[in-house]
């Protein structure tokens, strides 16, 4: 339990508590307003620096960082497994806490803060790990989504601000679902580490399903092709690297491949020199043959007719004169055949020496071109090997995709049997753990039934997803009705979990939890928590307006609330908050 918290701001409120019920009470002033009262006067202070004397509330933003503050120690007392402790912080060290044994000892402490000493000074993480081992065994490295001391120390001292008091199950607006399963199964009694691999699991399914739906949308196409072809693909890359792999294993490496090159270039020239002689002289010859066919000599008979048709005799002297042309004449013919006879011979020699020397040189060239066939240039071989090295690259960045999302796929596949596993095995632990539960249930029942007539329920069942704490109180709609199910559900963790010494031994309840409940139930909501926290020897603190308490003519209950009110009396006042001054 707390003892006091003090301070050496002069003008702090020194808090002064004892076992059972503790009220502190702001007295709202009359010129005050709704505002005034619930930000001036520090109730909720309270609560911060509470946790901030247990290891938190060291963030930059931290009310006891604020200029000022910082420079002021606060101090805290508290028993815990057989010691009391006085535990010191402030501001502006604000990464250590002095630790002094006031009466007891630690030395039975699973770790002993002060080591046979009786003074220590440790770092705030330190202290916390130390505190979440004395005070709830939670051992070190417990891993990712493992408990925590914050996260359970705040089930005990809900802070309003921070969402601790929107829902039953949650201590503050950013806890994850993974984190209220593991912390409520911690505190119960329940396999918390059955939520803390379904939680691990969890993020790998949903990391592997996010690579198969990347490769379903076609996301790794413009890296190595569509991937809803990707065996095509790698099919029809292998075979292009098999292909340059054989070139090159075939390729033989000719010296003078250059030189060769222009060899068989200047044969080709010349053998298309050759074919066009050739074609040239062919065609001469013919037109000599149709000559030769066409040359012959006129007949004598033949002008002796014209001349007859006519009506002309030829006299004899013509008729000599005529044989001797016609001797002539016949001569030049004969001696033009000849020399067409001549020029025809030579035009198909030529054509036969184009045909044979066109042969000589198509079958040098032919050697040559096989040559080049079978060998290539170095710079021929070397572009080979480049391009052999990228398609070696594509076909492995391929294979690399098609594994990855093979192993995926196989992932998704597995995990998926584990997350089954999972829900076996916790559907097992709650069937091993069916009195834990009950009595769950029944201590919910209880605090709930001391407020309404209708109670409520607390059902803990398997889901997929891990355990489940649902809560149900008729009219869980109406106004205040939620701040009662924090209620129910934090008197059902006092019970349950201070069973197994999983408590800080105190509970710590804000005004801003009983603001929006009528005043009857608040006031039985008060005396349930001060006859439970007597019954199982708990402490039980409560901030409150005091508006917020009942006049003695509309009591509906016994308890007598003015004997529970402890010092300090706060107001909303100039001066009259915990800090003893207005500060922002």
């Amino acid at each position: 339990m707390i003892h006091r918290i003090t301070s050496d701001l002069p003008t702090f409120k020194p808090v002064e508590l004892r076992p059972g019920l503790n009220i502190i009470v702001s007295d709202k002033l009359a010129q005050s307003n709704d505002g005034q009262t619930r930000n001036k006067s520090g109730k909720s202070s309270l609560l911060q620096l509470i946790h901030f004397l247990f290891g938190k509330e060291g963030e930059t933003n931290s009310l006891f960082r604020k200029p000022a503050l910082e420079a002021y120690t606060f101090s805290i007392e508290f028993d815990l497994k057989g010691a009391l402790l006085r535990v010191s912080r402030s501001g502006a060290s604000f990464r250590w806490l002095d630790i002094e044994l006031l009466t007891g000892s630690t030395a039975a402490w699973p770790i002993d803060p002060l080591q046979g000493k009786g003074t220590a000074k440790l770092a705030h993480d330190k202290w916390r790990g130390i505190l979440g081992l004395a005070m709830f065994g939670l051992e070190e490295n417990l891993g990712v989504y493992g408990p925590t001391f914050g996260q359970l120390f705040s089930y005990f001292v809900r802070r309003a601000e921070n969402g601790g008091l929107a829902e039953p199950t949650k201590q503050a607006y950013q806890q994850q679902p993974a984190d209220v399963r593991v912390g409520l199964s911690y505190l119960l009694g329940l396999d918390w580490k059955i939520s803390q691999e379904r939680e691990q699991l969890r993020q790998e399914i949903a990391a592997a399903q996010k690579l198969q739906k990347v490769a379903r949308d076609g996301g790794l196409k413009n890296v190595v092709g569509d991937p809803k072809q990707i065996f095509t693909q790698l099919t029809l890359a292998q075979k292009e690297v098999d292909r340059l792999s054989k070139a090159i294993a075939e390729f033989r490496v000719l010296q003078d491949y250059a030189e060769r090159e222009r060899e068989a270039n200047n044969l080709t020239r010349r053998i298309n020199e050759l074919a066009d002689e050739a074609a040239q002289s062919r065609y001469y010859a013919d037109e000599l043959r149709q000559s030769l066919q066409s040359e012959t000599p006129p007949e004598v008979s033949d002008l002796e007719r014209l001349y007859a048709e006519v009506g002309l005799v030829l006299p004899t002297i013509v008729r000599t004169r005529y044989d001797e042309v016609r001797r002539f004449h016949e001569s030049i013919v004969r001696n033009r055949r000849l020399y067409l006879e001549d020029e025809l011979s030579e035009a198909e020699t030529k054509v036969e020496k184009n045909k044979q020397e066109i042969s000589t040189l198509d079958g040098q060239r032919s050697q040559i071109m096989q040559l080049l066939h079978t060998h290539g240039a170095l710079e021929h071989h070397t572009q080979l090997q480049i391009q052999l090295g990228k398609a070696v690259a594509v076909v492995e960045s391929l294979k690399q995709n098609q594994k990855l999302l093979e192993n995926a796929a196989q992932q998704v596949a597995e995990l998926k049997i584990k997350q089954g596993q999972l829900f076996l095995r916790l559907q097992r632990d709650l069937r091993e753990n069916q009195s834990v539960i009950a009595e769950a249930v029944l201590a919910f029942e209880e605090a709930s039934e001391a407020l309404y007539n209708d109670f409520g329920n607390l059902s803990i069942y398997a889901t997929e997803s891990g355990p489940k704490f649902d809560i149900t109180i008729q009219g869980q709609n109406s106004r205040g009705v939620n701040s009662m199910q924090v209620f129910c559900f934090d008197m059902m963790l006092m019970r349950v979990a201070g069973k197994r010494g999983m408590t800080p031994g105190f509970l710590v309840h804000d005004s801003h939890l009983f603001d929006p409940v009528d005043e009857r139930q608040n006031e039985k909501a008060w005396a349930y928590g001060a006859g439970l926290a007597k019954k199982i020897g708990f402490q039980y603190i409560i901030t409150l307006n005091s508006d917020q308490i009942p006049v003695p003519q509309n009591r509906s209950t016994e308890l007598p609330l003015e004997q529970y009110i402890v010092e300090p009396k706060l107001t909303d006042d100039d001066g009259g908050g915990l800090f003893g001054f207005d500060f922002y």
